[in-house]
């Protein structure tokens, strides 16, 4: 019984982990983005931040922050090759989308309505170097239960 509650205490923790440590990172997309291409030469880019680093397993969050909705997708404006990993579907104003980005490399977009709207997800290896507490989202409850039996059948284990 000892054994069972411990291997389901090693095993819950082990499974959290790797949600634990992603992270989401916003990017809005800028008022007025979507009625000229003020925001490519400006001083103000079409996207906020244009260019996110992040980990394998985190996600972006593009929030729409325009007045008009947009259509994100994976690509160059003028590619043959878009929408292969992510297609946002229409954005609304107001609204929010997210993709999780599993595996490391440069990930182009670009709002499909209005092909000068353009930014980049660089997808890295971890550095290993995080000072956020984690996160365990959904899982917190199961992590606290866990816990809590694994503490339980400890105690009353007889060495």
């Amino acid at each position: 019984m000892y054994l069972f509650l411990t291997l389901v205490l090693v095993f819950g923790v082990a499974a959290a982990i790797p949600s634990a440590f992603a992270a989401t990172t916003q990017v809005t997309i800028m008022s007025g983005s979507g009625s000229g291409q003020s925001c490519v030469s400006g001083p103000i880019t079409c996207f906020s931040p244009s260019i996110v680093n992040i980990s394998p397993g985190d996600t972006v969050t593009w929030r729409n922050g325009d007045n008009m909705a947009h259509e994100l997708t994976d690509g160059l404006p003028y590619g043959s090759q878009t929408g292969i990993l992510f297609d946002s579907g229409t954005i609304a104003p107001a609204t929010t989308y997210s993709f999780t980005f599993q595996n490391s490399g440069d990930y182009r977009y670009f709002a499909k309505d209005t092909k000068w709207m353009v930014g980049e997800v660089i997808v890295g290896p971890s550095t290993g170097t995080s000072y956020a507490v984690p996160e365990f989202g959904n899982l917190a409850g199961f992590v606290v239960l866990v816990s809590i039996v694994g503490v339980v059948a400890v105690t009353r284990a007889k060495f």
